[in-house]
């Protein structure tokens, strides 16, 4: 007959394996943590960035906004000016 390991010493050894087993997962789920914690660190900066374009278009729509009632308010201002010189130049005759 062979002797082989007893009940108590394979027992051991799986509880060896997964004891290592749980130190390996435990390992690999704090690098991957590190490594969310550092994509989160990105994320967080591109959002900052993403706030400041969207208040430079903001603000340039602002100015662009306002730039464009004022130049409707003068082309207002031109016709009217244009109809009053009408009025007050002399009309050139043809010779």
């Amino acid at each position: 007959m062979k002797n082989g390991p007893t009940i108590e010493t394979v027992l051991e050894r799986i509880g060896a394996l997964d004891k290592k087993f749980d130190e390996r997962i435990s390992a690999l789920e704090r690098k991957i943590d590190e490594r969310f914690d550092k994509v989160d660190a990105r994320f967080d900066k591109v959002d900052a960035r993403f706030d400041s374009v969207n208040n430079e278009i903001d603000c340039v729509a602002s100015i662009f906004h306002a730039t464009n009632a004022e130049m409707l308010t003068l082309r207002g201002e031109f016709r009217e000016l244009r109809a009053q010189l009408k009025e007050v130049l002399p009309v050139p005759q043809a010779s």
